[in-house]
């Protein structure tokens, strides 16, 4: 029964123009029923149900006659079987979900976190981020809450769907893993399984499959087809090159390794690819092996992070 429902019994029932002392009694009912809040206690239902009592108990006294406080008393107690009943549905069917307790972990600048859930999944959080999560799932879903970046591998339940909610969007999974980075704009990579990803402004959703990228922008969501591997090297430190042109090259391993990377190009465009593959290595240890099959000199910022590149040709 919806709280809405039982106060349009109320609006009929003070429709049928009752007294002045019933209306005040209705009144001042509400009002205290109001000042208890959405979950009110027993005891000062009660309370409040005989304070309206007592003070049209006085009222009634100052009547003429008892042939006119009769009438008077058969309608206050009609009013306070209404008032009964009315708490009671009130305190009964308002919503009492109880949020849960959520942990919360944070990584600042430089540092990096695994968290194990309570169901075995498991999150790899990136710098500058934050998770929230429940000691316990509830019994039908598993929700936790993600601000910055992470890699998640989920642990299949088909009976309890995986949900993470972010500011303006989530997404649903049953057992997969996936990187999401909401630094910017939320974007999602499914490194294996399929993702729901759904944007709460604009309702608008799409199902990724392995090696596609949603980017959730303006209520817009834009999928396409990605290297997953580019995506979470943050995360594995394994990247393979086929190919791939020297801008693409230095964006991937300016995400990867959490650095800024200024590339200054000469005036006339390079055009060498580079292919290769790097497993744990530094970013110094795979700078030195470009220099196989490419002519730069490098400056490292180590305040701010950051690896100026100067380009001069391909070898």
């Amino acid at each position: 029964m919806q709280i809405r429902q039982l106060f349009n019994w109320a609006n009929k029932y003070r429709k049928a123009k009752p007294s002045t002392k019933e209306r005040k009694a209705f009144d001042s009912f509400l009002d205290d029923l109001a000042k208890l809040g959405k979950d009110p206690n027993p005891i000062d239902l009660k309370k409040s149900k005989t304070r309206v009592w007592e003070n049209l108990k006085k009222e009634s006294q100052n009547e003429r006659s008892v042939r006119q406080l009769i009438p008077v008393l058969r309608k206050v107690a009609a009013i306070f079987l209404l008032f009964s009943m009315l708490g009671l549905l009130i305190y009964h069917t308002m919503d009492k979900v109880e949020q849960p307790i959520l942990l919360v972990k944070n990584t600042g600048e430089g540092m990096r976190s695994m968290v194990t859930l309570v169901d075995g999944s498991t999150v790899r959080l990136n710098e500058n981020s934050k998770l929230e999560y429940p000691k316990d799932f509830a019994d039908d879903n598993r929700v936790v809450y993600l601000t910055g970046e992470a890699f998640f591998k989920v642990t299949p339940n088909t009976n309890k769907p995986f949900k993470v909610v972010m500011d303006s969007s989530e997404i649903t999974v049953l057992g997969t893993s996936f990187n999401i980075n909401t630094h910017k704009n939320t974007e999602v990579t499914v490194a294996s399984g399929r993702v729901k990803v759904q944007d709460k402004i604009s309702n608008k959703d799409v199902v990724l499959d392995q090696g596609q990228q949603a980017l959730l922008r303006a209520s817009e969501i834009q999928v396409k087809e990605v290297n997953p591997d580019y995506y979470i090297g943050w995360h594995t430190r394994k990247l393979e090159f086929e190919e791939e042109s020297i801008a693409s090259v230095f964006s991937i391993l300016e995400r990867a390794y959490g650095v800024n990377i200024e590339l200054i190009m000469p005036d006339g465009d390079i055009d060498c690819a580079i292919t290769g593959a790097y497993s744990g290595e530094r970013i110094e240890t795979i700078l030195l092996g470009f220099r196989h099959i490419l002519d730069f000199s490098y400056q490292t910022d180590i305040e701010t992070k950051t690896i100026i590149i100067n380009m001069n040709k391909c070898k």
